[in-house]
């Protein structure tokens, strides 16, 4: 028990610890001995350079105005009329003073991934919707469930969340 009289590992979550041991065991399985201790450290400005990929693929892609047909072979860059606007969102992005205090190396918490999940599900959405790919869909689905366990800031269950993102996709589909 903690002095506010509340169980801390009731409001446990896991999954900050569980990316790092993904990560950890990873590297460790592609013959890398890394100390967990430099993952933890790492972590924010690994998934920080992640952020700005995902920012910049969700703006070069709400920028294109071609629609696709459900093909496997169109790849993200033929999607992009014009990659400055992504890489100007990514910059944006990159010097944002709010988001610099929480991708600095040390910062070990959950805005760290969770700021990345958010733009990847953005991104995976949007690519859902203009593409109407069932993978793409899929992939929000599992990325804003991702994204709700890990912040933390949702008191509510957070499988309910990506359910109805789905049944949503799906009706709109």
């Amino acid at each position: 028990m903690v002095p506010s009289r509340t169980c801390r590992w009731r409001n446990y979550l896991p999954w900050l610890d569980g990316t790092s041991g993904v990560i950890y065991n990873i590297l460790h399985a592609l013959n890398l001995p890394v100390d967990i201790r430099n993952i933890c450290v790492l972590l924010a400005p690994g998934f920080s350079a992640l952020t700005a990929w995902s920012t910049y693929m969700c703006v070069a892609i709400c920028m294109s105005w071609k629609r696709y047909p459900l093909t496997r072979s169109s790849r993200f860059t033929k999607e992009m009329k014009d990659e400055s606007a992504g890489l100007l969102a990514a910059a944006f992005i990159g010097i944002a003073p709010g988001y610099i205090s929480r991708s600095v190396a040390g910062s070990y918490d959950n805005e760290a991934i969770a700021i990345f999940l958010l733009m990847f599900t953005f991104f995976c959405w949007i690519k859902a919707l203009k593409t109407g790919s069932v993978l793409f869909g899929t992939l929000t689905a599992l990325f804003y469930f991702y994204m709700v366990a890990a912040w933390g800031k949702s008191k509510s269950d957070p499988i309910a969340h990506p359910v109805s993102s789905t049944a949503h996709l799906v009706v709109y589909l």
